[in-house]
């Protein structure tokens, strides 16, 4: 067993320590803890101890293009994210464009702390092409995930969803098991529905054409405005951030936000929260022990 502070503190810790290295040890961590495996230290398979320096702008810009290619992708995300946060506080909003990027897990915990530091965080991330248009046939987009961040405290909103029904990696473990799909999840090779995993080509959007056009903004943006479509190198990432404070004019965001809540849950409404966990979290000796390999690996000792 291993208290989630601990678990995040040590991964961080190997990972160089850096304010950068705090936020993507957290969010890995919360990952696992939240029984999202795939999206947690699983994605330390891809570190390596000479992975180079995220990039950065020579001079303060309010947007800027990053080649990550080079880069562990958590970390990169991680350090964008501060960089974002700073140059949004400084020029009132500000948006960075990252291409190249690998697995880097859940969107939730950066967009997260951007709300934390007084900001609205807008994030997605678009991908190899695996799920159809809204009554296409065929994968055109990839399962492009959305995220916005905004308030603190209890009044904090974290919205992180996929704008199609599945994953990749429900895919694969589904054709690892055997097991049956539900119903319209995906398609075949000649687009007509399956539930057979082993004979998905393509996933539908969640949700019909709302989905569909979620995932398309999502591509617009990561994948055309950032660069990243088609990149063989890895996806494109877009992360955004602005201060409602910053306006000239004295609108009392904050209020209407706690209003809002307020109107939301009264009317039976649920209020994400985008999976945040207490401190006191603790995770499973599994988990701790699969860590402590992850650890051993990259610090070259043996684990605690």
């Amino acid at each position: 067993m291993i208290a989630l502070p601990d678990a995040a503190g040590r991964l961080a810790t190997a990972l160089g320590g850096s304010p950068a290295a705090k936020l993507a040890a957290s969010a890995l961590i919360e990952a696992d803890a939240l029984g999202l495996s795939r999206f947690g230290i699983a994605m330390l398979d891809e570190w390596t101890a000479n992975v180079a320096p995220v990039p950065k702008s020579e001079n303060l810009r309010a947007i800027s293009w990053l080649d990550c290619s080079s880069c562990f992708a958590p970390l990169a995300v991680a350090d964008a994210t501060l960089d974002l946060t700073e140059t949004a506080r400084q020029l009132g909003i500000a948006a960075l464009f990252l291409r190249g990027v690998r697995g880097f897990g859940r969107l939730a915990p950066f967009v997260r702390h951007l709300a934390d530091a007084g900001l609205v965080g807008i994030a997605g991330a678009e991908g190899p092409p695996f799920v159809a248009a809204h009554g296409g046939t065929r994968p055109v987009i990839g399962t492009n995930p959305f995220a916005f961040a905004m308030g603190q405290g209890a009044d904090r909103v974290v919205i992180d969803v996929a704008s199609s029904t599945a994953t990749m990696a429900d895919i694969r473990n589904a054709r690892v098991s055997g097991m049956s799909l539900p119903d319209g999840i995906g398609l075949d090779g000649e687009g007509r529905p399956t539930s057979v995993a082993a004979e998905v080509v393509a996933l539908l959007p969640r949700g019909g054409q709302i989905g569909s056009l979620l995932g398309l903004v999502v591509e617009l943006m990561a994948g055309v405005a950032g660069g990243g479509r088609g990149d063989p190198k890895g996806r494109g990432v877009f992360i955004l951030a602005f201060d409602p404070a910053a306006s000239e004019e004295c609108v009392d965001w904050q209020a209407r936000l706690t209003g809002l809540k307020s109107d939301w849950t009264d009317g039976g409404g649920h209020w994400p929260r985008g999976g945040a966990l207490p401190p006191e979290t603790v995770l499973d000796g599994d988990f701790a022990q699969r860590l402590d390999a992850y650890l051993a690996r990259m610090t070259g000792q043996a684990g605690p």
